[in-house]
């Protein structure tokens, strides 16, 4: 092999690397998130933070959401639950930071860093489960109230329900 070839496969190397970016070749900027309901069998509604609902069905369900918001925003949603057409139950929910985008340190770079990962979602990473508790109803000032039917309640939580 010449040395010219040694050099421009040196150097096709070197570029590849330098422009390309850790998070966007170690992970996809979407993921298949399970959407869960306490209890199960509720119906569902996906909503993006345009207010646009972009998934529907009936929990546990499989949907692929994407962790990109814009350029270094990630994305975020509402997950709401129905039963019998009213809304029981939201969650929010906002990508969390990839750890391999903080690989663009040692393989992609500025570039990484800086363009193609934000660019492409890449550096944000959307949990792999979203439960959200049709059960629970939060209140105002600082306290909640929580309907549950006796069978879902554990012995110690039985003994201290005060009967009215």
């Amino acid at each position: 092999m010449s040395d010219f070839s040694k050099i421009a496969i040196a150097s096709a190397t070197a570029a590849s690397l330098l422009l390309s970016s850790c998070a966007s070749i170690v992970s996809r900027p979407s993921r298949d998130v399970s959407i869960q309901s306490n209890p199960s069998g509720l119906s569902f509604a996906v909503i993006n933070a345009s207010g646009e609902t972009i998934h529907t069905g009936t929990t546990p369900q499989v949907v692929n959401l994407s962790a990109r918001g814009g350029y270094f925003k990630p994305a975020k949603y509402t997950v709401q639950v129905k039963r019998s057409g009213k809304v029981v139950g939201n969650h929010q929910v906002t990508a969390g930071l990839n750890g391999w985008y903080f690989g663009n340190i040692l393989i992609g770079g500025l570039i990484g860093m800086l363009i193609v990962d934000p660019l492409t979602g890449a550096m944000y990473r959307m949990p792999a489960e979203i439960l959200v508790d049709a059960n629970a109803v939060a209140s105002t000032s600082g306290h909640s109230l929580t309907i549950a039917s006796i069978e879902t309640l554990t012995p110690e939580q039985r003994a201290s329900i005060v009967r009215l």
